[in-house]
């Protein structure tokens, strides 16, 4: 069984979501193969391509000619020929300048691998916050689980009571009725809290890959900044979408140049070199044979200029500026985007906040009118009706509250992803960190850029 199997933490809960949640696994897979492009950019980088071609075959002539003299003599004239042919060729081409493309591929592909990883960054951030607020919802159908069965113990000893009155004649059978409906109604939210709760489970166990045992009733998250102004400058800073849209703006600022480059001249040094051997046989008047090696080797400085090419190329490049435009006002749309949502959570997060502070009012008052119409209904001053309706200002306050506390905590998830400080480092969580530069480098550290895995 996994270290973090049976997750009871917070943080044992996100640890274990961190290292086996199928989504982090494929974003890592994603980052992974996007890091290639970085080996791809360098193909043209001083390295010469280089092509064998390896021919063998055979090659036959067959002639026959009829002459005929003024004599009308005529003679039959026969040859034939066979040739067994090898040839190896060897060609390598190495390109000295193609017009800005292959510098530009490069900034393309370092671009596109930050983006890549800020992607990742995004999914982990994601990932974990719907494991914790999975986790919170836990833990409010197990609180709401126990509130509902402690209403209906208290409803179950009412009734109790109205039915000792009922035999004392001291409580009608319109009173019995009230309060076993009572009863019922609270059974029946018993039942439905309860669904709620293994629901919850269930997704528990889908995103963090175990079920819940016993969770910790409203854990700590990092601390939050101090005013408005510090997340949205923190989210504007930190925030992987920014990131990622800044990188991708990058990415296509060099995507222009390297598709520009193509309109340009490029001077490459093509070298080739043609071993052939031959073995011919003749046959006419007598069988001759033969053998042939021929070495035939060439350097050129070569020179291409695209002149035109039906339009294509130019259509490439205008492409690619209005790409890069559109990643512009994508960047800004994330911009406004983390603003919106850093606001929206933070004012959310105040809200539940003094709705904590309420409910907690709201509870002590209907705890307290409770414990005084408890004593006017033993002094037959007040109704069962009156009674249960007690009851069940509590209940509802003490629920009130815990809800306020699972809004507190989803707002602070919701505010801290968006601030981009919802991760496993930010988190302290006791996992070996996921590190997006190795396999970058292993790749970079292959010779020539060969290798299968």
């Amino acid at each position: 069984m996994p270290a973090h199997a049976q997750a009871q933490t917070l943080n044992e809960a996100l640890a274990a979501t961190y290292e086996t949640n199928p989504n982090i696994t494929a974003a890592l897979n994603q980052l992974r193969a996007t890091d290639e492009q970085l080996a791809q950019a360098y193909q043209y980088w001083w390295r010469p391509e280089l092509a064998g071609t390896l021919e063998y075959g055979k090659e036959w002539i067959d002639t026959s000619t009829d002459s005929t003299t003024d004599s009308g003599a005529v003679s039959i004239d026969d040859f034939n020929q066979e040739t067994n042919i090898q040839q190896a060729e060897v060609t390598a081409t190495l390109y000295l300048w193609r017009g800005g493309q292959t510098s530009a591929a490069i900034n393309n592909a370092i671009a596109t691998i930050n983006a890549q990883r800020a992607l990742f960054d995004n999914t982990v951030q994601s990932t974990l916050k719907t494991a914790a607020q999975v986790y919170a919802n836990v833990v409010l159908q197990a609180v709401s689980l126990n509130l509902a069965h402690e209403h209906e113990t208290n409803m179950l000893g009412v009734e109790k009571t109205v039915n000792d009155l009922l035999i004392a004649r001291q409580a009608t059978t319109v009173d019995l009725a009230q309060v076993t409906l009572s009863v019922i109604e609270a059974q029946s939210s018993r039942a439905d809290t309860l669904g709620e709760l293994q629901a919850a489970r269930s997704t528990f166990n889908a995103s963090v890959g175990s079920y819940p045992t016993e969770l910790q009733e409203w854990p700590s998250l990092p601390a939050l900044p101090d005013s408005l102004e510090e997340a949205i400058e923190t989210a504007l800073r930190d925030s992987p979408s920014i990131i990622a849209a800044q990188a991708e703006v990058l990415a296509n600022e060099a995507a222009v140049l390297e598709d520009e480059g193509v309109l340009l001249p490029t001077i490459s040094i093509v070298g080739d070199y043609t071993l052939e051997f031959e073995n011919t046989t003749f046959t006419h008047s007598s069988n001759i044979s033969e053998h042939d090696r021929v070495g035939t080797g060439s350097i050129l400085l070569e020179i291409s200029i695209p002149f035109y090419t039906g339009g294509f190329n130019y259509s490439i490049a205008r492409e690619a500026k209005r790409t890069l435009a559109q990643s512009r006002n994508k960047l800004l749309a994330a911009e406004r985007t983390a603003v919106d949502t850093v606001t929206g959570a933070w004012q959310r997060l105040g809200a539940a906040e003094r709705r904590i502070e309420i409910g907690f009012a709201q509870w002590a008052a209907a705890a307290d009118a409770l414990a005084g119409q408890e004593k006017q209904f033993d002094q037959g001053l007040l109704t069962v009706k009156d009674l249960i309706e007690a009851h069940g200002d509590v209940v509802t306050a003490r629920q009130s509250v815990q809800q306020a506390y699972y809004d507190v905590f989803i707002q602070s998830t919701d505010l801290l992803e968006a601030m981009g400080h919802f991760n496993a480092l930010t988190l302290d969580l006791d996992v070996a960190l996921h590190d997006p530069t190795a396999n970058l480098s292993r790749i970079m550290d292959l010779p020539l850029g060969i290798g299968l895995d």
